[in-house]
């Protein structure tokens, strides 16, 4: 097998070598082990997300100048691609006055929620074809819609703004992601939905987190979750679903962050907030529940470098079938992470094959399968037919 030139590691080096640095003089300024770095250069273990974000703030450069983002000479993905200007434009024109009319808003709804569904299986490509001119409409809904309908309308925005949100920070185009950021917060606010605000604040923390700016994401889920604690008196499954999603996103930082132990506060939290539920549920596009959790669980212990214990979470791990695909594809995501972490690259490369099978576009635009494969061709140095053709799949030149 020919050695993999496109994994992080080698993005890492050329960039450290184009700002004149040495090795230990860049382990020093991104506050990362020097053993590490040297090993993500070289193809033999993979960048976690932390060393990402702290070595491209080393740099000074942004994060996708290291995973390469966006994957845009994917055959495979062009056409979702290609919608992105289309997107662009759109989203530019949110306070301007429509150029179309509005279907009924009871089309509309049924289009949104075909769009929530669509998100939630990782349908991509789909997605991408159908939100552009779904954005302009609403656009025009909500500038047209009067005092009964407005919330609705708004209501409505927040579910496309969400989708076009994971649409772009999937595919990679991080800047054009954190400015629908704003335009879900102004809908939620629009909507007057308290709930509507906490999926804002979920979905504006991506930013933080993408750049390793840990602390101040925790502090905005914090803020988050204080805003929705009236919602608690008298709980529903929605406010339920999203506070407790809140604390899972806590998770997420915490355990990226390095820090053990408030990661397992948030988890022991969301914990509590889950005792009488039997299932998960999904509410405002976010799941919660028993088996989400697990997830979460797994994942924190692949952040904190512990596989044997992200493989003990997993234990039992049965998603309902209601869970999206979107959940479970990146929990076998994970998985494979953990069991690259204890040397098992037959497992991983199985892990890897379920993620695509579950939610094939997801793990094709994924960074973090990309690096996975990437190191698992390092380490397996002869032919593998089966690793390879996995890589071709995912577009990684070899």
């Amino acid at each position: 097998m020919v050695e993999d030139a496109s994994h992080v590691g080698a993005a890492i080096r050329r960039a450290r070598l184009a700002a004149n640095l040495t090795q230990p003089r860049l382990a020093r300024q991104a506050a990362v082990s020097l053993s590490l770095l040297g090993k993500v250069e070289c193809g033999d273990r993979v960048a976690t997300h932390a060393l990402l974000a702290a070595v491209s703030r080393a740099l000074k450069i942004p994060v996708e100048r290291l995973t390469g983002q966006p994957y845009a000479d994917n055959h495979r993905d062009e056409q979702t691609h290609r919608a992105v200007e289309a997107l662009r434009t759109v989203l530019r024109h949110y306070d301007l006055p429509g150029d179309v009319t509005p279907r009924p808003l009871a089309a509309l709804t049924a289009d949104v929620e075909s769009i929530a569904r669509m998100r939630r299986n990782a349908q991509y490509g789909a997605l991408a074809a159908r939100l552009p001119s779904l954005v302009e409409e609403l656009t025009a809904a909500s500038q047209l819609a009067g005092t009964t309908n407005a919330h609705h309308v708004f209501g409505l925005l927040v579910t496309v703004y969400h989708a076009t949100h994971t649409l772009l920070h999937r595919l990679g185009y991080a800047d054009l992601a954190e400015s629908v950021e704003h335009h879900l917060a102004h809908a939620a606010h629009r909507a007057s939905d308290p709930l509507a605000g906490g999926l804002a604040h979920w979905a504006r923390v991506q930013s933080f987190q993408s750049a390793g700016d840990y602390a101040h994401g925790l502090r905005l889920m914090d803020a988050a979750r204080a805003e929705l604690d009236d919602t608690l008196r008298a709980p529903d499954e929605a406010a339920i679903t999203v506070y407790g999603s809140l604390h899972l996103r806590s998770v997420t930082l915490a355990s990226r962050a390095g820090d053990a132990d408030t990661a397992r506060s948030h988890l022991a939290a969301a914990r509590d907030l889950a005792r009488d539920l039997n299932t998960d549920h999904v509410h405002y596009g976010l799941t919660f529940g028993p088996a989400n959790i697990t997830t979460h669980e797994v994942a924190a212990h692949v952040e904190l470098g512990d596989g044997a214990a992200a493989l003990t979470a997993a234990t039992g791990w049965a998603p309902p079938r209601t869970m999206p695909r979107t959940r479970r594809g990146h929990h076998h995501l994970d998985l494979a992470r953990a069991h690259l972490i204890l040397g098992d690259r037959h497992s991983c490369l199985n892990a890897l094959q379920h993620a695509k099978h579950i939610a094939p576009q997801q793990t094709r635009l994924h960074p973090m399968v990309r690096e996975t494969t990437s190191v698992l061709i390092s380490l397996y140095r002869r032919s593998h037919p089966e690793l390879s053709h996995y890589a071709d799949w995912l577009g990684l030149t070899a």
